[in-house]
């Protein structure tokens, strides 16, 4: 999840942001539109959600997906999202008054965001800690099928197992552990 509009930006405003794919050969992005405080989709509110398919084709990480919200002076949000290599395009509208927060129910958000600081922070190293291991993870089986390294091979199946057994349950510190396990290898089989 990504801030794209934060809270008191002047309207109307057009704000921008790149996506890509997480998975190999994905040819759909679900986008989904939350208002809130928080850094994480629990505890903010679902404004809408659309897909956007047939985008390119392509290894994970490669695809560019620009998404685009638009805040018009009624306070009418436009959320499209256009694949950069094959033009395509999808939209919603989500008007002012439909599922929309009122200021009272904006105040208490923000106070809850700031009570809820320090654990949202620490979720999100979490959360980028895991990313990173499971982004090492695929790089190192593909670079051990290019270079036919079986240990490479070995370990990153490992630890995608690993990482399919905790979900988003384990610790920063397990994560990190792991992404040294496989930077060790690397470094030991002089593939780094």
């Amino acid at each position: 999840m990504s801030t794209i509009v934060k809270r008191n930006t002047p309207i109307p405003c057009v704000k921008k942001g790149m996506y890509t794919t997480v998975e190999d050969f994905q040819t759909s992005i679900d986008i989904n539109i939350y208002e809130g405080e928080r850094s994480h989709v629990e505890g903010n509110t679902q404004l809408g959600e659309f897909v956007i398919s047939g985008i390119e084709r392509a290894k994970r990480d490669t695809a560019k997906v620009e998404v685009c919200f638009e805040i018009d002076a009624n306070g009418i949000l436009k959320v499209s999202a256009r694949d950069k290599v094959t033009m395509v395009e999808n939209s919603v509208v989500i008007e002012n008054a439909k599922g929309r927060l009122s200021t009272a129910e904006v105040d208490a958000m923000v106070a809850e965001a700031e009570k809820f600081a320090a654990e949202d922070a620490a979720f999100t190293e979490r959360l980028s800690a895991r990313n990173a291991v499971e982004k090492l993870a695929y790089d190192l089986l593909e670079l051990g099928q290019e270079c036919e390294i079986d240990k490479l091979c070995d370990k990153a199946k490992e630890v995608r197992e690993w990482l399919d057994e905790v979900s988003i349950t384990g610790t920063t510190a397990e994560y990190n552990g792991k992404r040294t396990e496989m930077e060790t290898l690397m470094t030991k089989l002089g593939v780094r």
